[in-house]
């Protein structure tokens, strides 16, 4: 019998129409363009100018302005004609962070200091996984007030609170379609479907003062860094603002300091075993920890970054970006930490400043996005 299947790039032009109808997300329509000439051709490019409805989701104190949520994309970009004379025998290439700005129009963010800035609010993941940016149809959960766990869906006037005695979570990540959360003291916690908070694993014995998720090859991590300060506990019964003792200044509603990052140790799950391992090497692995997420990535895909290593900002206590925030690299091989700008040779890993401009202009044209 023969084979009548066709290669992809071989659709019929009105089902490749047809799927392009079906996706909501710029991005996506620019990743399906970018596969071969005909997926350019048959599926249309998306409106820059139109102006999207705007869903304000009137979050409860402590916000106290209008949010809007939209899906950012980490991306990674490479040039759609490669040297055909380069050693490499795979394409590489930078790392970056693709979102919609209120308008609805694409834009290029740094995947490290970009991010949301919302007062009170250090971390935002939706919840159901599924849920679109929709009236009625809009679920989230968030650490706020400097630690505490708590959901919101569209309409409520108040935070649920989900742990009413821990107020000292730092992270949460959807890790194997699941939402986990970790505290202050390394205990992973699992969220389920009926908002209940489990405890997924044992307690850390590190010292360390933020604990952030990261997911490597189907593993979890626990990112531990030291910072030079010290977080002030929040009375239960009485919220105030968590700021930080640092060189002894005492803190002031305008005293938010930054905190320093002067250590870091990496832990992964033993699920197995249910126990914690340190890690001393990363291998080829790359950890970036953002103000939006956290997530690893290998070095030999990129242009040079610095493998076995962390990038990350020192970013102050409320998820609030300072107008002097930079980016800095943590090497576990030897366990130092080094501004990014004194080593251009690591900043490789992202987009050129050329690169970066031409890429703003090739959104236009139909990206190749990998």
């Amino acid at each position: 019998m023969p084979d009548d299947r066709q290669p992809w790039i071989d659709l019929p032009k009105e089902l490749l129409e047809k799927i392009g109808e079906h996706v909501d997300s710029r991005v996506d329509i620019l990743r399906l363009r970018s596969v071969c000439t005909s997926w350019w051709s048959s599926v249309s490019l998306p409106s820059f100018d139109e102006e999207l409805p705007c869903v304000l989701l009137n979050l409860p104190f402590p916000l106290v302005i209008d949010t809007i949520l939209s899906r950012n994309l980490i991306c990674r970009i490479e040039l759609v004609h490669q040297n055909p004379n380069s050693s490499e025998s795979k394409p590489k290439g930078w790392l970056t962070q693709v979102g919609e700005s209120k308008r609805g129009k694409l834009q290029l963010l740094h995947p490290v200091s970009d991010g949301f800035s919302l007062y009170g609010v250090t971390k935002v993941v939706p919840f159901p996984i599924s849920a679109s940016c929709k009236e009625n149809n809009v679920a989230i959960l968030a650490i706020y007030e400097g630690g505490k766990l708590g959901y919101w869906e569209y309409g409520d006037t108040e935070w649920e609170l989900l742990d009413d005695c821990n107020f000292e979570y730092d992270d949460i990540i959807v890790y194997k379609s699941q939402l986990y959360a970790v505290d202050r003291s390394g205990i992973v916690w699992w969220i389920n479907s009926s908002l209940k908070v489990i405890q997924y694993s044992p307690i850390l014995y590190s010292h360390g003062s933020r604990k952030t998720l990261v997911e490597s090859c189907g593993d979890l991590y626990v990112v531990d860094r030291f910072l030079d300060g010290e977080r002030i506990q929040r009375n239960k019964n009485n919220y105030r603002e968590c700021f930080v003792l640092y060189n002894n200044d005492e803190p002031t509603h305008r005293t938010r300091m930054k905190l320093k990052t002067i250590g870091i140790r990496v832990y992964k799950l033993d699920e197995e075993w249910g126990r914690w391992e340190e890690v001393k090497s990363l291998g080829d692995r790359v950890f970036v920890l953002g103000m939006d997420c956290s997530f690893s990535i290998s070095s030999v895909e990129f242009y040079g970054g610095k493998w076995n290593s962390i990038y990350f900002t020192d970013d102050d206590e409320s998820g609030l970006s300072c107008d002097d925030i930079g980016i800095n690299v943590f090497q576990l091989e030897d366990c130092s930490i080094k501004r990014l700008e004194k080593f251009p040779e690591y900043s490789e890993i992202f987009l050129p400043p050329q690169q970066w401009i031409d890429t703003k202009q090739a959104f236009r044209e139909g990206l190749q996005i990998a």
